[in-house]
């Protein structure tokens, strides 16, 4: 069944291209989850419900595959999941939320406060006693 849900919804880009221009519009959205409905014989809000269920798990997918490939990240042993291959249509239509980071700021900081006092050289003096002994 979900697999005849997202072919069906692959063919109907205003259901999922946020770029589309009517992709907002709830009144020209409605006849197209309609014609899924028809398409794949479920009634159309299991249909909608499946779909979100199905985009995501692909998106949160997408972010477990991204965390494993950053720098220090441990090797998972973690399968695919049946439906990343399909859904890789959406790639272009979903993107991380930018991020922001307030380390730029703290470095900022670091380079406002004073140096420390330098370290005197013990070397010479060191494991000889005192002469007033």
């Amino acid at each position: 069944m979900e697999d005849k849900i997202i072919v069906a919804v692959c063919g109907k880009p205003k259901l999922y291209d946020s770029t589309n221009y009517y992709y907002r519009d709830k009144y020209r959205k409605d006849p197209a989850w309609r014609r899924v409905s028809e398409e794949t014989g479920v009634a159309e809000d299991v249909c909608r419900k499946k779909w979100k269920g199905l985009r995501d798990m692909h998106l949160k997918e997408r972010r477990k595959e991204l965390e494993k490939r950053r720098s220090g990240a441990a090797a998972g042993a973690g399968k695919k999941w049946g439906f990343s291959g399909i859904l890789s249509f959406l790639f272009p239509f979903v993107a991380p939320r930018p991020t922001i980071s307030n380390m730029g700021q703290v470095e900022e900081m670091a380079e406002d406060l004073p140096a420390p006092p330098p370290e005197e050289d013990t070397s010479e003096t060191e494991g000889t006693l005192p002469k007033n002994i």
